[in-house]
This record gives C-alpha cells, structure tokens and sequence, in this order.
C-alpha cells in the first residue's frame, strides 16, 4: 500500500509525529519544529488565498472585455500592513496610498471567501451606467470601475481577522490606480496618454 503526502499539512502532521516522541539532542526541538510547520502552513493558505483573489479578480475583467492582472507580492505587503494597522477597530478607512484600493469587511468568515468579496464589488457594474461614467445616484460603483479599469495591471489583496472578534477586513491594492475624475475605466486611449505624461 502506498501513501501520498501531497498537502502540506500531512507533511507536517508527519514531521510531527516524527519528532513529538523524541527529546531534543541538537538545536532543532519539538516547538521548533511546530513553529516551523505553522509558517509553512500559513505560507500555503496565503498562496491559496491569493490565487483565489487574482482568480476572481481576472473572471470579472474578463466577462468585462479587459486584459488580466497580474499578482503582485508587493501589493499584498502593503495591503497587509495597511489591513493590520485598521485591525484593532476594523475602521474601513483608506490607506491613502499610492495604490488604487478596494476595502470589504464582514463577520462571519464561512460566508465570505475572495470569490464573494471580489463578486460583491464586482455586481456594483449593475449601478454604473457606461455611457455617461457614473453611478447611479445613491448607489456605489468604484470598487467596480477599479477592478475594471483598462489601465490596472496588477492586483494584491490581503484579508486579516480583526481584534475583539469584530469581524474580517479585506483590502485589495491595484497598480496603476484607476478611478480618475472623469475618465472611463474602459477608455484606453486616455489612459495610455496619462502613463506617457
């Protein structure tokens, strides 16, 4: 009988078992070891987590006729320092970065994966009216137009757990910003000219 130890969890469960029933005789000991499985664990739910985000991202640019994002690590950095620094109220305040920037937060974690949120922003294109570029009055729209908008190339999102089980905070950077006064997310021609300038 064969066995696979394909995810990364069961790699470490094995590791763990390994090591748990023996003392410590060098510099690796048993905390060490769980510590290090923790990080590697972590790693692969943010991976996993990420391309989720991206996957989403790049169905709605898609369905919208707008090339694909890319993932950017360094985004992610920023929207995960800018998502802990808010944590300990859960205030859904923008960073006022140099990033365009799409802020979610909810309560309960089951209910809203990076598909959900990304959806939820995304089904604000039923209150953006195309032929005059706005929303419709009392209605948001720019998370949309910046998930959409032509000139965006890169995307990177993180979510944190918010202090006082106060809920989840998802923060989404993108680069170049999009959203500029008076410009369609989908005019290119503007848009080129304003990366030139």
């Amino acid at each position: 009988m064969s066995t696979t130890l394909s995810h990364p969890s069961s790699c470490l469960l094995l590791l763990l078992l390994l090591f748990s029933d023996r003392p410590s005789t060098g510099a690796t000991s048993v905390p060490d070891v769980a510590n290090a499985a923790a990080r590697v664990l972590n790693r692969a739910r943010i991976a996993k987590q990420s391309r989720k985000f991206l996957h989403a991202h790049n169905r709605a640019r898609e369905s919208s006729g707008v090339p694909p994002l890319e993932w950017d690590k360094g985004l992610a950095r920023f929207a995960h320092k800018w998502a802990k620094q808010v944590k300990p109220d859960c205030n859904m305040k923008h960073s006022g970065g140099p990033y365009g920037e799409n802020i979610f937060w909810y309560r309960d974690e089951k209910t809203w994966s990076p598909e959900k949120v990304v959806t939820k922003w995304f089904e604000e294109r039923f209150s953006y009216d195309r032929k005059t570029n706005t929303c419709t009055s009392g209605k948001m729209c720019g998370h949309y137009t910046q998930i959409v908008w032509r000139g965006t190339t890169a995307v990177g999102c993180a979510r944190v757990k918010c202090n006082n089980s106060r809920g989840y905070l998802v923060v989404c950077e993108y680069d170049p910003r999009g959203n500029y006064e008076g410009e369609s997310p989908f005019d290119q021609t503007q848009q080129m000219k304003d990366v030139r300038d």
